[in-house]
C-alpha cells in the first residue's frame, strides 16, 4: 500500500519556510538495482533538492524552465512541462516565452527552492532552464556549448577538448565553467551580458566551435550530420537556439545510478569521473568543497567578441549558416535538410523539400496552431482502476482513433497510423461541420452503432467502411452511419491547447460541444473510482473495451503513453489449426491460427496469437513439422474460401495492407493452446490474442465457444449518455 502524503520544510523562500506537500513519498523515481541499490524515493528526490538549493537557484533563479518528469520513475515514460500546470503553487510565477513557430506561451519559473522541491512533487527529475532571465526572454545572458563524445569516445576525451575550449574562451575575454552533463559529455557554461539575441549568439557559439575545431581537428567534430562525425567529440552548436535547453546544473539526470549533473573546477575536471556525482554523493561534496560555479555571476563577459569568430569565418573563410534543429523553419543561408549521403548532384537546395516547420507554417494558416498529421497519445496497460483521486475515467472505445481537425468548411479526419480517412466517412465530416467549433481539433473515436441491434458497438461493420470505391463509400455512409465520441481537445479558436493539463482541456471540450448532437458525442467521464468499476464491468456489454484512466495533470504529448487503460483479461482454451511464417524467414512461426468448434462441430476461425521470442519462433516451427498437412482434409479449405468475413480463407492477401501475404499452412488439428484475450467481437476475438501455456491435457474437439463468458448486454444509449458523473 503506498505511503501517506508528507510535508516536507523547505526554507529560502523570500517569506522564509514553507511546506510542501509529497504524495507517494515512497515512490521508487530510481528502481533498486545493482546500479541504485536501494533505490531513490520522491522524497528522498525531494530532500536533495532541498540540500543542493545554493547551487540549484544559482542555476534556475529568474529563469523559465522545462521540467523532465517521470511519474513512474526513469523506467516509464516520461514528458516535458512547458506551460503551468492548474494546482500550481500561487508563489510560482511563470513568464511568457516565444517559441521558433512564433507561438508564446506561458512557462514555469523555479524563483525560490521550494519551487524546485514543488516540481520533484511533480515527478520532476531534471530541470532544464533556458540560457534567459525572465526580465529579458529574448537576449539570452549564458551561453552554453555542449561536448558530447560520440561512439568511441568518452568522457576523457570530452575533458580533453574542454581544456582546449577554455583556452579559446579566454583569449577573447570569457570565461567558462565546466560541469559534467551526468553523463558522458562536458557542458561548458560563460555568463554573458544580454546584450544579443538568441540567432546572434547561436553564431557566436559556432565561431568558438569552428576555432576549436581548428585546433584539434582530429578531436572534435562541429559536423550536424553524424555519419560525418565519426570518433570525435561533437560540438553540439543547436543547443544555443531558442527553446533549446541543457539539464542545468545539479539536475539529476534519468540514468542508471541517479548520476547529477555537476559542477567542477578546471583544476579538478581531469580528476573526476561521471560515477562521482549523484543523488547520493553530491549534497555532501557541495557541503564540504562548496559550488565550483559560485564566481560565475560576477564574470560576465561580452558575446561580441564570440561573434567576431563568426564574422571572420564568414568574410575571410568563406564559411557560411550550419543546419538548424529540424523543427525549426528553413533559415538563411541554412544548407538543404539532407544528409550528405542522400544527397544527389543532379537536384539543386531549392529542389529539396521544404522543412517540415515550414511546410508546417504553411498549414498553420489553414488548420491554426495544431496541424495534421498528428499522433495520438496512447495509454499503457495496468491491472486495476488507480484510486490516488487524481485521474479522469471514462469508457474505452472500440473504434477507429481520430483526431479530427476542423477549420471553417474544412475538414481533415486522422487516424492511429496517421493517415487520413476523411473520405471514407463523409457523414461525420458534415457532422462535425454542424457541431465543432469552427476552428478546433478534437481527439475522439469514430465508432459505428450495430444497424441491426441498435445497442450495441459493431466494429466488423465499422472496418467494411473502408473500402476503395467511391460509391460503396457513399452506400455505407446511409446504410451503416458512424459517430464520433470526442474525449480530449487539442485547439480551440486559434489557441493550442496541448501543453494544457487535462483537467482544462476537458473542460473547455465540455464547453466547445455543449450543443452538440448525435452523431457527435462527448464521452462520459468521472473522477469516482467505484463508478468506473461498474463501468468496467456493465459497459463491455455494450461492445465497449475497458476503462480509460488520464491524470488530470498531464500535457497532450504525442504518441506518448501517458494514460492508462483497464482491459478485461480472460482465457480460452483454442485448437492451433495452421500457422504463418515470420517476415525474417521461412524456418521461423509468424502466428498461430485458432480455432473453436462450433455446436455443429465446425471450426471456427477466432484469431491468432504471435508474440514470441525469436528463438522460440524457430523452436516452434521445427515442433508443428509433424501436424503439418494439406488442405484436402482441413476443416479451412483454400476451395471454398469465405470472402468478406474476417477467417484465415479470406483470400490470400489483406484488404489493409495489398502487399501482405495472409496465406497459412494447414496444420492437423490436435494440439490445443490456452490464451489469453479481452474480449470477442462477434465469432473471433478482437485483438491479438496472447499465449499462456500449451494443454496437451484437453481433447480439442472440447475447445468450443461455451466456455467463453459472455458479457451481460448493456444498452449502449446509456453509455452514450452526457456529462460528467
Amino acid at each position: 500500500m503506498a505511503a501517506k502524503a508528507t510535508e516536507i520544510e523547505v526554507p529560502g523562500g523570500p517569506d522564509g519556510s514553507r511546506q510542501v506537500r509529497i504524495s507517494s513519498p515512497d515512490r521508487l523515481i530510481w528502481p533498486d538495482d545493482e546500479a541504485t541499490p536501494g533505490g531513490v524515493t520522491k522524497l528522498q528526490l525531494a530532500q536533495y533538492a532541498v540540500d543542493v538549493t545554493d547551487g540549484l537557484m544559482r542555476a534556475l533563479v529568474h529563469r523559465p524552465v522545462t521540467l523532465q518528469r517521470f511519474p513512474e520513475g526513469i523506467t516509464g515514460e516520461e514528458f516535458w512541462t512547458k506551460n503551468p500546470p492548474k494546482g500550481m503553487p500561487s508563489f510560482v510565477e511563470p513568464v511568457m516565452c516565444t517559441y521558433p513557430s512564433g507561438r508564446k506561451h506561458l512557462q514555469v519559473v523555479v524563483d525560490e527552492p521550494a519551487t524546485a522541491v514543488w516540481a520533484v512533487q511533480m515527478n520532476t527529475v531534471t530541470f532544464h532552464p533556458w540560457p534567459v532571465r525572465t526580465d529579458n526572454v529574448d537576449n539570452p545572458d549564458e551561453l552554453r556549448i555542449d561536448l558530447d563524445p560520440q561512439p568511441g569516445r568518452d568522457f576523457k576525451d570530452a575533458v580533453e577538448a574542454a581544456y582546449a575550449l577554455r583556452e579559446v574562451l579566454a583569449e577573447i575575454g570569457l570565461t567558462g565553467w565546466a560541469k559534467t552533463s551526468g553523463n558522458r559529455g562536458v557542458h561548458v557554461f560563460v555568463r554573458v551580458a544580454p546584450t544579443h539575441e538568441f540567432l546572434d549568439v547561436r553564431h557566436g557559439v559556432i565561431g568558438i566551435a569552428r576555432e576549436l575545431e581548428r585546433r584539434l581537428p582530429d578531436l572534435v567534430t562541429t559536423s550536424w550530420w553524424k555519419e560525418e562525425r565519426g570518433e570525435r567529440v561533437f560540438v553540439d552548436f543547436n543547443q544555443a537556439c531558442r527553446d533549446r535547453t541543457i539539464a542545468s546544473a545539479y539536475s539529476p539526470r534519468p540514468l542508471p545510478g541517479a548520476p547529477v549533473s555537476m559542477p567542477v573546477s578546471w583544476e579538478a575536471l581531469r580528476d573526476v569521473t561521471p560515477a562521482d556525482f549523484t543523488v547520493r554523493t553530491v549534497p555532501g561534496i557541495l557541503a564540504s568543497d562548496g559550488d565550483a560555479w559560485a564566481g560565475m555571476d560576477e564574470a560576465v563577459g561580452d558575446v561580441s567578441t564570440a561573434i567576431v569568430l563568426w564574422d571572420k569565418d564568414v568574410h575571410e573563410r568563406g564559411l557560411g549558416e550550419l543546419n538548424f534543429p529540424p523543427d525549426y523553419p528553413k533559415m538563411p543561408g541554412e544548407p538543404p535538410r539532407v544528409q550528405p549521403s542522400k544527397r544527389r548532384k543532379d537536384k539543386t537546395d531549392d529542389e529539396y523539400m521544404t522543412p517540415k516547420a515550414d511546410r508546417d507554417a504553411d498549414l498553420r494558416k489553414l488548420w491554426g496552431p495544431v496541424v495534421p498529421p498528428v499522433p495520438p497519445m496512447l495509454a499503457k496497460p495496468v491491472k486495476a482502476i488507480p484510486r490516488d483521486g487524481e485521474h479522469l475515467f471514462e469508457p474505452k472505445w472500440d473504434g477507429f482513433r481520430s483526431i479530427i481537425f476542423r477549420s471553417g468548411d474544412e475538414v481533415e479526419i486522422g487516424s492511429r497510423n496517421e493517415k487520413p480517412m476523411t473520405r471514407y466517412f463523409p457523414e461525420v465530416v458534415e457532422a462535425v461541420k454542424a457541431n465543432f467549433p469552427d476552428q478546433a481539433v478534437i481527439d475522439g473515436e469514430i465508432v459505428l452503432i450495430s444497424p441491426e441491434t441498435g445497442d450495441r458497438l459493431d466494429f466488423d461493420a465499422l472496418q467494411q467502411r473502408i473500402h476503395p470505391a467511391a460509391s460503396r463509400v457513399k452506400k455505407l455512409a446511409v446504410e451503416t452511419p458512424a459517430s464520433f465520441v470526442a474525449f480530449d481537445l487539442l485547439s480551440l479558436g486559434g489557441d493550442d491547447l496541448m501543453g494544457l493539463p487535462f483537467e482544462q482541456r476537458r473542460e473547455a471540450l465540455e464547453t466547445a460541444l455543449a450543443d452538440a448532437q448525435a452523431p457527435v458525442f462527448l464521452t462520459r467521464a468521472t473522477r469516482d473510482p467505484d463508478v468506473a468499476q461498474e463501468w468496467f464491468e456493465q459497459f463491455e456489454g455494450a461492445g465497449l473495451d475497458g476503462v480509460i484512466a488520464k491524470p488530470l495533470d498531464i500535457a497532450y504529448v504525442p504518441d506518448k503513453r501517458l494514460m492508462l487503460k483497464i482491459k478485461h483479461e480472460r482465457t480460452a482454451d483454442c485448437v492451433v489449426a495452421g500457422y504463418r511464417t515470420h517476415k525474417s524467414g521461412p524456418d521461423a512461426i509468424g502466428s498461430l491460427l485458432l480455432g473453436l468448434y462450433t455446436d455443429d462441430g465446425t471450426l471456427q476461425s477466432v484469431g491468432v496469437i504471435g508474440a514470441f521470442p525469436m528463438a522460440r519462433r524457430k523452436e516452434l516451427f521445427e515442433e508443428l513439422q509433424p501436424l503439418v498437412t494439406d488442405f484436402s482434409d482441413h476443416p479451412w479449405a483454400w476451395a471454398e474460401p469465405e470472402m468478406g468475413s474476417r477467417t484465415p480463407t479470406s483470400g490470400a492477401g489483406s484488404r489493409w495492407n495489398a502487399g501482405k501475404d495472409l496465406s497459412f499452412t494447414p496444420l492437423r488439428p490436435e494440439r490445443v493452446v490456452e490464451v489469453r484475450y479481452d474480449h470477442m467481437e462477434g465469432i473471433r476475438f478482437r485483438h491479438t490474442a496472447q499465449f499462456a501455456r500449451w494443454r496437451p491435457d484437453r481433447d480439442p474437439r472440447s475447445c468450443t465457444y461455451e466456455q467463453l463468458e459472455e458479457p451481460v448486454s448493456f444498452d449502449l444509449a446509456e453509455v452514450l449518455g452526457d456529462g460528467e458523473q
